[in-house]
């Protein structure tokens, strides 16, 4: 068993040093790279992944008036005139979904719907939508819009029950038989783990829904084989949001799957010694990894996953809450 109490401890000692002194505003880094490319003001980034680590660990304020502040700055990030969410960089079915998610962690909302986004209301516009998507050359980016866009649409309220059918209608007659994988026909033209990464987001909002997944033991037989094949990046030596993408692709779909049980919880502990040994040897107040609080938002939802996936292998003072189990995207 791993003891992460130390550890939990001081990644809330690294959200804290990344606190602009106004309450709700976090910067997503403290230090400069060499191409000065970094804001290191309060951007949407920054804020929401520090609600979004502090939700995980269960280290939320209780204060009424610090938690309404909070909810006040990340809702100042939506335009009022199109509704979205923006940052540069971003697409803004990213932004969006990720700071409406961040939102409903404090049991808030965005303001106004998603007015841009009405434009795929119908099931024709939507169809089109995600048809654009490069699903063969970039489907792990292409993601960031097609599961973006549902976590969009249902959180900022813009969508009915309709376009959700519509959405998992499309999904689901989209999805490859043979492998699980999203999109069917079009599975060559990038590194073959940016087509699991991608069906990551996709299971996710599966989850979410409570809808049923097809092709779960294809898809749970491809991770197996992409693991021992080495189509991940090695987990001993690599941390990154590979860890969140593969550990709850692969822990959710076992169990939609009702196979390989033992097979699983195998490669899950891999991951977890792998991901731990490397995260307990890091100098939390001067690693660059653990001080992008994007990356130290993967990383803790990847435990999350771990703790709940293996019984008794993580100790932490609290459980550890993953964000996906309350709402859609990361």
């Amino acid at each position: 068993m791993y003891d992460l109490r130390p550890f939990i401890s001081e990644i809330k000692k690294i959200v804290e040093r990344h606190y602009l002194g106004e309450p709700g505003k976090y910067a997503r880094w403290i230090t400069q790279d060499e191409k000065n490319s970094r804001d290191l003001g309060f951007i949407p980034y920054g804020c929401a992944n520090a609600v979004n680590i502090l939700y995980t660990i269960n280290e939320l304020p209780t204060d009424i008036n610090e938690r309404e502040q909070m909810v006040k700055v990340l809702q100042e990030f939506q335009n009022e005139d199109n509704g979205l969410f923006e940052n540069p960089g971003n697409f803004a079915t990213h932004t969006t979904a990720f700071v409406s998610g961040t939102l409903n962690l404090l049991d808030a909302k965005p303001l106004y719907q998603a007015k841009e986004f009405e434009k795929y209301i119908t099931k024709e516009a939507l169809f089109a939508f995600m048809d654009s998507i490069d699903w063969a050359k970039a489907p792990w980016l292409g993601a960031h819009l097609g599961a973006g866009i549902y976590a969009s649409m249902l959180l900022t309220e813009t969508a009915s029950d309709e376009w959700e059918d519509y959405y998992f209608e499309w999904l689901d007659k989209n999805a490859d038989a043979d492998t699980g994988l999203w999109k069917k026909g079009a599975l060559e033209g990038a590194e073959a783990f940016h087509y699991l990464a991608s069906t990551f987001h996709y299971v996710f909002n599966y989850e979410y829904a409570k809808r049923e997944l097809p092709y779960p033991k294809a898809l749970l037989d491809t991770c197996i084989k992409a693991y021992y094949d080495g189509v991940c990046m090695d987990f001993s030596k690599s941390v990154g949001w590979q860890d969140i993408d593969f550990t709850y692709l692969l822990a959710r779909v076992q169990r939609r799957a009702g196979t390989r049980y033992e097979e699983t919880q195998k490669i899950l502990k891999e991951i977890a010694d792998g991901l731990i040994t490397q995260l307990l040897q890091m100098n939390p107040e001067e690693s660059e990894t653990l001080n992008d609080l994007n990356t130290l938002f993967a990383i803790v939802c990847a435990l999350a996953v771990l703790q709940d996936a293996l019984p008794g292998h993580i100790r932490t003072s609290k459980p550890l809450r993953l964000v996906l189990d309350r709402r859609p995207f990361l």
